[in-house]
């Protein structure tokens, strides 16, 4: 009597509606509905067809009690049951994951990362790459969910606080703290031009260089101000219209690189805001490039902006697009701001908008980011 089980190789995790079943031998995912999943679920290899249908018949509609024999035919047919025990294969799933990973196999991927977690559950490390991959698939509850684990293990992470702030839809807070930007960078900092320039295709230094072109013509000799100068990849752009180029960044580790590409004047590690609100300096030109990604309420960014402006100088900078006024906190941990908002901070300082232009930023897991780039400068009393 035909007692089918589910195959031995195979690794599942739930699904959006049912079962993902992903078969390492034959590279291979199932996707199954509600029923199919119930009906593998059942598949031990204790219970015969007519058992199966016995128990699974009662809980379908009548026009469908027939398909349990279909679907157990087909099951076995794709591979996805076998009639007779197999050895299961020896598989480490979270050295598999990264491998699919690696080979952009993300749905099967994160199926193994999910097995990897849940095998070992006190491993923090499996639940952060499967809230990670969580994301990049677009599960957002399954991402707050293994996030939520990790931060259990590990509640000193302020990257992972941050996130959960916008996965659990709390109230965002005016800006990421710190700690969150610190801890960011540093992991950054081993990877961050490979990545922004041969993997997202960053696109902000080149095109705020050439909003600086437009404005200021050929003009040189400038006074400029890099926030969030990072490793220099927006310094360099600009170095050569500068008699003195000043750059600062929260994040030592960035600074570090910046002073390696040697054309900085003078560096600084402070926050943003704090150092504006204290500076006396002023300045030609003041740069934000992608800088400010991670401050909601950008209040304070503009008006220490202004107040460190020559009455000729410009503030330019580029953000990520929103929709949502003023600003919105999105489940990548980053802010995107509404145009309409920008207009209304910039008035509120004392500055007017010389050109708000929209266009691609840089690439974010295959798909482009849509961007801002402003330029303001203080408003004619005339």
């Amino acid at each position: 009597m035909l007692r089918p089980r589910l195959k031995s190789s195979l690794l599942t995790c739930p699904g959006d509606e049912g079962l993902l079943a992903y078969d390492p031998l034959s590279d291979r995912i199932h996707r199954l509905n509600p029923v199919a999943s119930l009906i593998c679920e059942l598949c031990d290899g204790r219970r015969s067809v007519e058992e199966l249908t016995s128990i699974v018949a009662p809980l379908m509609a009548e026009s469908q009690g027939c398909q349990v024999d279909a679907f157990i035919t087909q099951g076995l047919e794709a591979g996805l049951l076998e009639t007779a025990p197999t050895p299961a294969p020896a598989i480490d799933p979270a050295s598999l994951a990264k491998q699919l990973r690696d080979q952009d196999k993300l749905e099967a991927a994160y199926i193994c990362q999910f097995h990897a977690a849940e095998q070992t559950p006190e491993d923090a490390n499996l639940w952060a790459t499967l809230g990670e991959l969580s994301h990049i698939l677009g599960r957002r509850e399954q991402a707050r969910a293994a996030y939520e684990r990790y931060l259990s293990l590990r509640p000193y992470d302020a990257e992972i606080r941050h996130l959960l702030i916008a996965l659990r839809d709390e109230p965002p807070p005016p800006r990421a703290d710190n700690d969150c930007i610190q801890q960011l960078y540093e992991r950054f900092s081993t990877f961050y031009e490979s990545n922004m320039l041969e993997e997202l295709d960053y696109q902000a230094p080149r095109r705020l260089a050439a909003l600086v072109a437009e404005l200021m013509g050929e003009r040189t000799g400038l006074r400029a101000l890099e926030l969030g100068c990072g490793s220099g990849l927006a310094g360099v752009e600009i170095r050569d219209r500068c008699d003195h180029l000043a750059g600062i960044d929260l994040s030592p580790h960035m600074l570090e690189l910046a002073r390696g590409r040697g054309i900085y004047d003078a560096l600084e590690q402070a926050e943003i805001g704090a150092w504006l609100q204290a500076c006396e300096q002023r300045f030609d030109l003041v740069l934000a490039c992608d800088a400010l990604i991670y401050f909601g309420d950008l209040g304070e960014v503009i008006a220490g902006a202004a107040s460190c402006l020559e009455p000729d100088g410009l503030f330019v900078f580029s953000l990520e697009l929103g929709s949502e006024a003023p600003y919105r906190l999105n489940d990548n941990g980053r802010y995107s701001h509404h145009p309409d908002s920008l207009r209304a901070l910039a008035g509120g300082a004392g500055l007017e908008v010389v050109r708000l232009e929209q266009g691609y930023l840089r690439m974010e897991y295959g798909e482009e980011v849509e961007g801002l780039f402003l330029a303001l400068r203080l408003a004619s009393l005339e």
